[in-house]
Order: C-alpha cells, then sequence, then structure tokens
C-alpha cells in the first residue's frame, strides 16, 4: 500500500516536471519563431528594498545582444542610463529562457508563466534555497515592443 502511494507520487512529481519542461520548450519555440532579434523590452525585478516602488528596466536588444539599458521610476525626474560597461548584467529574452532552464535543474521554488502571443517568459519567481534570505530573483516582463 505504501509503496503504491510511493509511485503514484513519484509519477505524479516526475509528470509536473515534464510539464514545467515541455512548456519552456514550447514557449521558446514560439519565441524562436516570431524571429524578433532586435527590440526593447521593459521589466520589474521586485525585491526587498523597494518591493512597494520597483524602477522598471528597458533593455534593448539588437541582433541579440543589449545594446542600451535605463532605469524609469515614477518619480525619477527622468530615464536613468545604466553604464554600458554594466550591459553584461542585463539579460536578453533568450537569456530568460537559460535562466528558466537552469532554475529547473537548480532551484527549490520555480513560479514561470509565458506570454500567449510571443511565449517569452512574462513572470518568473525563482527561490534558490529555502534556508536563505535574498536569493531570490522576481521579475515580470511587462511589455516587449519589436524594432524594426
Amino acid at each position: 500500500m505504501a509503496g503504491d502511494r510511493l509511485l503514484v507520487i513519484a509519477a505524479f512529481l516526475a509528470s509536473a516536471a515534464v510539464s514545467a519542461d515541455e512548456a519552456l520548450i514550447a514557449n521558446q519555440a514560439i519565441w524562436t519563431a516570431a524571429a524578433i532579434t532586435t527590440y526593447e523590452y521593459r521589466y520589474r525585478k521586485v525585491c526587498d528594498c523597494h518591493r512597494d516602488t520597483p524602477a522598471d528596466t528597458i533593455v534593448a536588444v539588437e541582433d541579440s545582444v543589449v545594446v542600451d539599458v535605463r532605469y524609469e521610476r515614477a518619480d525619477y525626474v527622468s530615464d536613468m542610463p545604466v553604464n554600458p560597461a554594466e550591459f553584461q548584467w542585463f539579460r536578453t529574452i533568450d537569456d530568460l529562457f537559460t535562466l528558466v532552464a537552469n532554475a529547473e535543474r537548480n532551484a527549490t521554488t520555480l513560479r514561470v508563466s509565458y506570454d500567449e502571443t510571443l511565449g517569452y517568459p512574462a513572470y518568473i519567481y525563482i527561490d534558490y534555497d529555502h534556508s536563505l534570505i535574498g536569493d531570490e530573483v522576481e521579475l515580470e516582463v511587462v511589455d516587449v515592443r519589436a524594432s524594426e
């Protein structure tokens, strides 16, 4: 009896993992098929330092390379540009898929939802270790605009 329960639990966990992986693969295929390599996207990264008023981060990508980053927030007089030497710390949409794939293998908790039209990760929450404080990643992609 206990063995049957373990078998059912193991089957459920395996199907959940496959479903998450299948969702990642399917949505990445949608994004890839859209063939958008030059675009600008806006996201909000939530952290405890400014949970109530997170700044929007706007990332410009040309030919799949980050070429501009700036912060925008309601209480800023104007956008705050990021030093180009720091662009390496910002992700393209393809990098967000990689982030999710790595989290599937390494995180304690992963929640992700995808844009229904273009397939990009629209919301990502990752907690790598429940016993640590501050290792979480939470971001919401709020806009993606293809450039001509």
